[in-house]
């Protein structure tokens, strides 16, 4: 549904522009309309989510801690267009990235007959999904560097829609019947969150004909959505450096 918006706003920017460029130019859109199609490789330390929660149990505190560290790195899918003049430029981008993690949860319950006894167990969470797919709006400015060759700046704000696993089951336990080990039943579920990020970069431009060329791009996006895992409001750091290149289509 969100993908479906995302191509409906990229539509209505670039539509009518090429109408208009179409009616006031002999070729089609006068070479105004552009189209990128990018593969990008995101860098990052990328974030660490810690859900921690502590009650009291048999008179003194049990803990249990739930960290996952969150890796922003790896490929991103990266397609966009716009309506451009020799020298200024709208458009607009549509990213997608996806990544799985693992969680460790540390648990320690108190023993009910032995004072500062307390067990602990150790148990991992695997496939925790993070999911990030983002609308960047861009302004560029283009700067030529030779006959088939131009710098592209650009900067506009990110909207970001970001999905997110978190682990569930905190604050519970089971024990065995001689009371020496607990037992910690973990699941996980997914909350979301959409904010409003920015973009900025670069992109450096080869042309093998006047309608098919190269581009290497630089970008740096971010936001910081927040997440309600089971109660604990979390914010994330989303985004990072991008670096890759593509194709790009005049029209």
């Amino acid at each position: 549904m969100r993908s479906s918006v995302f191509g409906v706003a990229l539509l209505a920017l670039v539509v009518p522009a090429a109408a208009h460029a179409q009616a006031t130019s002999g070729m089609p859109a006068g070479g105004r309309i552009f189209v990128s199609v990018n593969g990008l490789g995101q860098g990052g330390d990328g974030e660490l989510i810690d859900q921690t929660v502590s009650w009291t149990v048999y008179g003194e505190t049990a803990s249990q801690q739930a960290l996952q560290q969150v890796s922003m790195s790896g490929a991103v899918l990266d397609f966009g267009g716009g309506y451009r003049t020799n020298r200024f430029g709208l458009g607009a981008a549509f990213s997608a990235s996806k990544d799985t993690n693992t969680g460790v949860v540390a648990t320690s319950i108190p023993h009910p007959f032995l004072t500062n006894r307390p067990r602990t167990s150790v148990t991992d969470v695997d496939g925790l999904e993070h999911k990030e797919r983002v609308l960047h709006l861009q302004a560029y400015y283009f700067l030529p560097i030779h006959e088939k060759a131009e710098i592209g700046l650009f900067l506009g704000p990110s909207f970001f829609s970001v999905d997110q696993d978190y682990v569930t089951g905190l604050g519970s336990f089971t024990e065995s019947a001689n009371f020496e080990t607990v037992t910690v039943q973990t699941g996980r579920a997914s909350a979301s969150d959409s904010q409003v990020g920015y973009n900025v970069g670069a992109e450096a431009t080869y042309r093998f004909t006047p309608m098919v060329g190269v581009a290497l791009l630089l970008r740096f996006t971010r936001a910081s959505p927040e997440f309600d895992f089971g109660g604990q409001p979390t914010t994330v750091n989303v985004g990072d450096v991008q670096f890759g290149g593509g194709l790009r289509l005049r029209f």
